[in-house]
């Protein structure tokens, strides 16, 4: 008799394994063998919600993008502790002189200072991948080590937007170094890490070889489509629904980055990428 109820208890377990319950929690159709009958349209959310239906999907799509759209999830830039002009004339690489004359040519032309110092022949890229790692407290990551394959990790559009490009995929651990070449980004470093479901770790690299391994991933963007995003959470939860019922996608992830939309469609061993483009503030 004192068996029974365990018994019991681990065909409910089992059962509930089989027929994984609707997220939606108006969904009526998430029980019993009506749920068995959906399972077959299905789709996980971020790996932890499971939606029984294309509506119920699209519901919890725009729940979960309400905050994005709801206000400016961009934050504002942040400010390294010293600019990097005052940094190269501190470490003895230029000189005053040679600082006034990049400062005047900036106010000219609105380039970085960096860019005007490597014009004016004062400094070289590897100079400014030294102060730029300083100022953001990442290490400079060697360059015959970047594997120019790990960039096509990333959407094309967010790696020309914010300038980065995962460069190295630690096998253990999963760790994944990500470079940059003017500023680190910690909030698409989070992204990323939701995304890929890795750890991240920023590093930074000289702009040739960013500029090259930036070449070699223009090479294909097949599986990915960028698009303005639209006005509303209701109308992008509607497109990336659709999305999901083409392609037979039986997994979807989706974040924001600063106000960009970024969806992954995972089905038949492979993906295809979504990225609704902030316009420029």
């Amino acid at each position: 008799m004192d068996s029974l109820p365990q018994m019991k208890l681990k065909r409910t377990v089992a059962w509930r394994q089989l027929v994984p319950r609707c997220s939606h929690l108006e969904c009526n159709s998430s029980s019993g063998w009506t749920g068995l009958l959906h399972r077959a349209s299905g789709c996980w959310l971020n790996e932890t919600e499971w939606l029984c239906s294309p509506n119920c999907l699209e519901a919890a799509l725009e729940h979960h993008l309400h905050s994005s759209f709801a206000h400016d999830t961009r934050p504002a830039p942040i400010r390294t502790t010293m600019p990097m002009g005052l940094m190269m004339l501190a470490r003895g690489v230029i000189s005053d002189p040679q600082l006034r004359r990049a400062l005047d040519l900036q106010r000219s032309s609105g380039e970085r200072i960096g860019s005007c110092l490597k014009r004016l022949g004062f400094i070289s890229s590897e100079d400014i991948a030294s102060v730029v790692a300083t100022q953001w407290g990442s290490p400079v990551f060697p360059a015959e080590s970047v594997q120019p394959a790990c960039s096509m990790l990333l959407p094309f559009s967010l790696v020309e937007r914010y300038r980065m490009l995962p460069v190295h995929l630690a096998a253990v651990g999963r760790r994944l170094f990500v470079g940059f070449c003017d500023r680190v980004n910690h909030s698409a470093l989070i992204s990323i890490e939701r995304m890929l479901g890795c750890e991240t770790e920023a590093c930074v690299i000289p702009e040739p070889k960013f500029n090259q391994v930036l070449d070699y991933r223009k090479l294909d963007t097949t599986a990915e489509v960028a698009v303005t995003r639209p006005a509303t959470a209701r109308e992008a939860a509607n497109i990336i629904r659709n999305y999901a019922q083409q392609t037979g996608a039986g997994a979807v992830r989706v974040h924001s980055v600063e106000g960009n939309i970024w969806s992954r469609f995972l089905f038949r061993r492979t993906y295809l990428d979504l990225v609704f483009e902030h316009p420029p503030a």
